[in-house]
């Protein structure tokens, strides 16, 4: 006999406002309660995290002005490698993207160009111009939802599975770790590739090649998402090595434009460091050596190559297809935190596609999420320490001398060696278990053929999401309180 709630209980689902939907078992949509709670958590992010390499890719774009301004825009990576990150940090930065990204970014910063030479105030002692900036992150974050729902209507999905496939997307760990925790702006490199995607649903191909342009510039490992897609489309050997030229074309044309615009540093545009990010995972027979990077996604081409989906299926082995091509990058190559936002989406496409396994699809992705953010925590603590992410903002600007220390990997550093190799085994061993799961989800012949309602699902399982998403916003700022 099925236990009866308590009517307390029963009452309160039933008289506010806070969900909606199918009772104590289960709710048919995230309720108000829930993106309230969503809301709050993503403003608190806003005014307490900023981590250094905003303010000094901010600079870099707010220098492209003053090269402009000269009348020597192709001085530009010379002259911007030898800023230093604000007064407090000696530190000079890196220019790793092509020179649309800094553009786009100058565009939205010119306020704060403008604010800087009127007040005298820089990102860095402003935080009106801080918040500026840290908010140009929100218009791709909110362009996601955005290109879900139109997946969603593409599909025929209905405003149900849209509105599950947003709650996934918003209430990922990987989104609240790379945009609203430590803020790096591969948010907008997600968007255009999920724009991409979209224009891939809609058989549109000129698009489909321009929005994945527009993500290349910003980090080469878009290519992990265009390649098997463009795979599961086209088969004849030329038009898919003009269609991936295509989708270079504007970092190669930023490359060219800027070759002799030499920076001070030796990793202009970031191509030599991100090919020993993708070789860092190796497996070692003895007698040969693989890389792991390697091997998965060669694998997953020649399968996307070698598949012949029917018009009606095409868009579930898109979904696949992106899921598990950045999953190759993630599971087999080394990153840093941030990168993983890209597959902040994955978790909201395939609410679109399995709505009978959103319990599922859910709790997986959770446990992915939190053993990538554990590992992130292992290997690059300092990121969540308050001189790094803190001290800028309104955060650190109330907890003054307690937000200026590295407590975080102070505490990591009570640990062992061992103990902190163990944890990092964990937390591996759980990104790849849920991640996996994901991926058996995924498989284009577990989807549904056609749209259909989504199944209830629970209402605790929506609300852990919630509650690990806010333990993780809320950690390193408790750690600055001890």
């Amino acid at each position: 006999m099925k236990r009866q709630q308590p009517a307390w209980y029963r009452a309160f689902c039933q008289k506010t406002a806070l969900f909606s939907g199918a009772g104590p078992a289960g709710i048919d949509r995230p309720g108000r309660g829930a993106w309230a709670a969503l809301g709050l958590l993503g403003i608190f992010c806003l005014l307490t995290y900023c981590y250094t390499d905003l303010p000094l890719i901010v600079r870099h774009s707010l220098n492209l002005w003053r090269a402009l301004g000269r009348g020597e825009p192709f001085s530009f990576y010379q002259t911007a490698t030898l800023l230093p990150v604000g007064e407090t940090l000696t530190q000079t930065g890196e220019v790793p993207y092509d020179i649309w990204v800094y553009l786009l970014l100058a565009v939205w910063n010119l306020p704060v160009f403008v604010w800087e030479l009127v007040s005298g105030h820089t990102i860095e002692t402003s935080l009106l111009a801080l918040l500026w900036a840290r908010l140009g992150l929100m218009l791709p974050f909110a362009g996601c939802f955005w290109a879900l729902r139109g997946v969603a209507g593409t599909l025929g999905c209905s405003p149900r599975q849209a509105g599950w496939a947003c709650f996934g997307f918003a209430s990922s760990l990987f989104l609240a770790n790379g945009l609203f925790c430590v803020g790096q702006i591969d948010i907008i490199s997600a968007f255009f590739a999920l724009m991409g995607f979209w224009a891939f649903v809609r058989q549109d191909t000129p698009k489909f090649i321009g929005w994945f342009a527009l993500a290349v510039t910003f980090k080469m490992f878009a290519l992990f998402a265009f390649l098997p897609l463009l795979l599961l489309a086209e088969k004849r050997p030329l038009r898919l090595t003009g269609h991936t030229l295509a989708a270079c074309s504007l970092s190669l044309i930023s490359k060219l434009l800027f070759f002799r615009d030499k920076m001070a540093t030796p990793t202009q545009f970031d191509e030599r460091r991100f090919i020993r990010f993708l070789l860092a995972g190796r497996l070692d027979t003895g007698e040969h050596l693989f890389s792991v990077t390697a091997v998965l996604f060669g694998a997953l081409l020649v399968l996307c190559w070698l598949a012949r989906p029917a018009p009606d299926a095409r868009p579930r082995w898109a979904a696949f297809a992106l899921l598990a091509g950045y999953g190759c990058l993630f599971l087999g190559g080394a990153s840093y935190p941030y990168w993983a936002v890209v597959l902040a989406p994955g978790a909201g496409l395939l609410l679109l596609f399995l709505p009978s396994q959103a319990n599922g699809a859910l709790l997986l992705e959770l446990a992915a999420s939190a053993g990538y953010w554990l590992r992130s925590f292992v290997l690059y603590g300092p990121i969540y320490s308050g001189y790094f992410s803190l001290r800028w903002t309104l955060a650190g600007r109330l907890l003054g001398a307690r937000a200026a220390g590295d407590r975080m990997w102070e505490l990591l550093g009570l640990l062992s060696p061992g103990a902190r190799a163990n944890l990092q085994m964990l937390a591996d061993s759980a990104f790849l278990l849920g991640f996996a799961g994901l991926l058996v989800l995924a498989w284009p012949g577990r989807a549904q053929k056609t749209p259909g309602e989504p199944a209830p699902a629970s209402r605790f399982l929506v609300w852990l999401r919630i509650a690990a998403a806010a333990a993780f916003a809320l950690l390193p700022v408790a750690v600055c309180l001890l």
